[in-house]
């Protein structure tokens, strides 16, 4: 069976193909896609695409109930037809041989039309990805998006007729960003309601429009602190809607993390580890507050997978735990029986 409203349950096997810049229609301030994806990536021609997912589909596991090929890097309906078709005829291939279960890509909310989503019947269109990046209109024209608002609301509408997996990205501290304008973004993708989200603080990479405004004095990026507090609003937010947050902060390329490649931002090469242990404190923090006097000496037991969310980088949550509370001792204990998430707080023996 092809066509576009077949949705992928679980966590899927994903094959990325990039496609950097292309079909874009303007450069956005903050975009180099060779610097963010990794340098000197060209596009895949077809034969090449089928040839990179023969290569991934090597090391697909059993442990994974389904697999999925990915374009990402660029606006995929923006892309010259034939190319695109072609792209996805190698892709639907593998589907048809039940190789994969369905293809994905991401794309401008400019790009969504009911035209554009007929011209994917042919193909098994499982998950579409729209870069939202914020939905204040200052903020977007401030970043030379493109687009505004009103069309990723719109865009979004068409989608859910389609029927298949939405995801939205989202990019906290763009230019003329605040923390009122973020929370709205937040509060309007709420309304959406997509599947799953993506948020990338806004980080200043060489050769973009945003580089030469740091460097002049025009634009800050958030600090790391403070984009970790952004985003843990955020996913606490969506969490409690019920969206999935599948992704905080950009994943380190080779290119990325060369000396220079990054100007200035709040990059760290585990930044959803920052946000997890921040979210952690406040559950502990809470915790602890409720428990009135404690004792000088704590034991805190969680599920070993949250035991570096407990502790912090570093061990800033034990430090600042102890200050906060006057604690001489304060021991995060590792404990299969007990839930992820969940916390149990006893007296030091």
């Amino acid at each position: 069976m092809t066509g576009s409203t077949v949705a992928v349950t679980g966590k899927p096997f994903v094959i990325p193909l990039f496609i950097p810049h292309m079909g874009c229609p303007n450069r956005c301030v903050f975009c180099d896609q060779n610097t963010i994806v990794g340098g000197g990536q060209k596009p895949p021609s077809p034969s090449e695409a089928a040839e990179a997912i023969q290569r991934f589909l090597v090391f697909k596991t059993g442990e994974r109930s389904s697999s999925e090929v990915a374009f990402y890097g660029g606006n995929f309906l923006g892309l010259q037809i034939d190319y695109r078709n072609a792209l996805l005829a190698v892709a639907q291939r593998f589907v048809d041989e039940g190789r994969i279960d369905g293809i994905r890509f991401s794309t401008r909310p400019d790009t969504i039309s009911e035209a554009s989503v007929r011209g994917l019947a042919p193909y098994r269109i499982t998950t579409i990805e729209l870069g939202v990046q914020s939905l204040d209109d200052r903020v977007l024209a401030a970043s030379r998006r493109g687009h505004t608002a009103e069309d990723s609301r719109r865009a979004v509408a068409v989608l859910k007729a389609w029927g298949g997996d939405i995801g939205l990205q989202i990019m906290p501290g763009l230019p003329g960003d605040t923390p009122a304008s973020i929370e709205k973004t937040g509060r309007g993708i709420v309304e959406l309601t997509p599947r799953f989200v993506r948020i990338y603080p806004t980080v200043v990479v060489k050769r973009t429009t945003l580089a030469g405004w740091y460097r002049s004095g025009r634009f800050r990026p958030l600090s790391l602190d403070a984009a970790v507090t952004q985003v843990k609003a955020l996913y606490s937010l969506f969490k409690g809607q019920g969206i999935s947050v599948i992704r905080m902060g950009l994943q380190g390329s080779d290119e990325l993390v060369k000396p220079g490649s990054l100007v200035a931002g709040p990059y760290h090469p585990a930044f959803g580890h920052l946000v997890y242990s921040a979210l952690f404190l406040d559950r502990m923090v809470d915790r602890f507050a409720a428990m009135g006097a404690l004792p000088k000496r704590l034991n805190v037991r969680v599920n070993p997978r949250d035991v570096a969310r407990a502790v912090g980088e570093r061990r800033k949550n034990i430090r600042f735990l102890k200050d906060r509370f006057r604690l001489e001792d304060l021991r995060v204990m590792s404990d299969p029986d007990m839930a992820m998430g969940g916390l149990g707080v006893a007296p030091a023996k």
